[in-house]
């Protein structure tokens, strides 16, 4: 017989058993394949469709073994088989890397995730059968299963959003949670005669002493942090002589070793801001990356607050990039802080592109018209967006220049570079908006940090694109397509990111 007491554990440890995997997943698969909506997808799909064979297996076994010692094996294997991802994910993981960013994850969490939570699911109906002896309770007692399995799927899911992502990395959550389950299941079959089950705790322990794969020559990790968002390094390109911070499947900065200038040329661009507006006084950068843009503009008298979501990429910036500023940091989601701050600036650079898309919500009308608010008169909105600047792929830049246009009358896009030179790939475009004309010339007087930058700036006038945009609906909150029509920017993204770091690299 089992206790009703022991039971309703069981059902409770497992079921927060499944949000640990569910939620947990993304930051498997996410520094490999980024943090995109076809990793939510497949990960979402894959717990429901295993979740769904776990329940029939389950309650084939549970009729034909009606007994508890079945409880008892079904929650050790799925601890053991939890306790393997860590162990197999660098070999799944660089299998599954050469179909994309579409199927990739989708075979990844099948791969890794599938087994344990078919497993998982298989508890649900033997917990049902082993609870409802006497038909006439039936109801009442399903009830509870289901009732307490969700309450530990409620608590799994705050406890590893608010304590365990926090406090600890990936490893020895998924470790720490593989034991536990494995534990749980030794003790009900040791309870009916199998004490032999705790030798399967070894099994997960092997996660422990699993080793990270090699980097190739030249390049290292000079500091690493799981955050709350994903996995964020300092990356040294020796080869290269480039420093990188990497934040998933992303590279959000880079710089150059020797003179510490930015190792991305769409931010030479951006510094046109001080030509556009040369008595500008303040900034607003919405995503920080590597801080190099409010380093360059603060020799030109520009004081600039930040807002960026990330603890880490902030402290990493600090610490690795020689990031500083006199102005405030707010380390919050951007859309809460446009919404309540009262301060108003000269220029605003909206720069959140990361796994490969711009957040959708950062870019709706409602949005922009709050950053228009949030300007000075005759300020100046910078918003750097990845896309195409023609073609079929290109739905997602003529969205985002028919939403700025409907809120700001002078609105001008360049890309970084050349439109001539590959005008198919995708690439930086710069949107530069405003209540007052823009005019970009430069002074021949001027003076700037290299010349890589004076170079660009004054190419800057032959690379404009956009000019004219087919006719078609803006981004609302109520109606946002962005995230559907940067589908093709991020697998194109995904391609460039394996391109410009090995595959070992994103793979640690």
């Amino acid at each position: 017989m089992l206790g009703r007491s022991e039971l309703f554990l069981t059902v409770f440890g497992t079921g927060a058993a499944v949000m640990v995997v569910e939620i947990l997943g993304t930051r498997v698969i996410g520094p490999v394949f980024g943090v995109s909506l076809f990793v939510w997808a497949a990960l979402l799909a894959v717990t429901l469709g295993s979740l769904a064979v776990g329940y029939y297996v389950g309650g084939v076994l549970i009729d034909r073994a009606p007994n508890a010692r079945l409880l008892g094996a079904v929650v050790t294997i799925a601890g053991c088989l939890l306790g393997l991802v860590p162990v197999v994910s660098h070999a799944m993981l660089w299998s599954c890397q050469s179909l994309g960013p579409r199927w990739g994850p989708f075979l990844s969490a099948t791969l890794l995730f599938a087994p344990c939570l078919i497993v998982l699911g298989m508890i649900g109906p033997i917990a049902v059968r082993l609870a409802t002896e006497d038909l006439r309770a039936t109801g009442h007692r399903v009830g509870g299963i289901y009732a307490v399995s969700t309450a530990g799927s409620l608590v799994g899911t705050l406890a590893t959003a608010f304590g365990l992502v926090p406090s600890f990395d990936t490893k020895q959550i998924l470790v720490g949670t593989a034991m536990l389950l494995v534990v749980m299941g030794a003790v009900l079959l040791a309870r009916r005669g199998r004490p032999s089950a705790i030798i399967a705790l070894l099994v997960p322990l092997l996660a422990l002493a699993a080793p990270r794969g090699e980097l190739p020559p030249g390049i290292t990790v000079v500091d690493r942090s799981q955050s709350l968002y994903g996995l964020v390094e300092v990356i040294d390109d020796l080869n290269r002589g480039v420093r990188f911070l990497r934040a998933d499947h992303s590279v959000i900065g880079a710089q150059f070793t020797r003179d510490h200038s930015p190792g991305f040329s769409f931010l030479h661009q951006l510094e046109v801001l001080r030509f556009l507006r040369p008595g500008a006084k303040d900034l607003l950068e919405i995503g920080l990356g590597i801080g190099s843009l409010p380093m360059a503009l603060r020799a030109n008298g520009i004081t600039s607050d930040v807002v960026e979501i990330d603890p880490e990429v902030v402290r990493f910036a600090e610490k690795d990039f020689g990031f500083s500023t006199s102005g405030e940091i707010h380390v919050e989601d951007a859309r809460t802080f446009v919404a309540r701050t009262d301060r108003r600036y000269d220029l605003i650079v909206h720069d959140t592109f990361t796994g490969g898309s711009t957040p959708e919500h950062l870019l709706s009308l409602e949005v922009v018209r709050r950053l228009q608010e949030v300007l000075r008169p005759g300020g100046v909105l910078a918003v750097n967006f990845a896309g195409y600047q023609g073609g079929p792929k290109a739905a997602a830049s003529w969205a985002v220049a028919r939403t700025l246009r409907a809120v700001f009358p002078v609105v001008r896009i360049f890309r970084d570079s050349d439109p001539r030179d590959r005008p198919e790939e995708v690439g930086n475009m710069i949107f530069f908006a405003s209540d007052e004309a823009l005019s970009f010339g430069i002074p021949k007087d001027a003076r700037f940090e290299s010349e890589l930058c004076e170079n660009t700036l004054r190419s800057l006038e032959g690379w404009e694109v956009l000019r004219h945009v087919p006719d078609g609906p803006i981004i609302t909150d109520e109606h946002n397509p962005l995230a559907r029509l940067q589908l093709p920017i991020a697998e194109d993204h995904f391609t460039a990111m394996n391109k410009l770091l090995p595959r070992e690299v994103w793979l640690q």
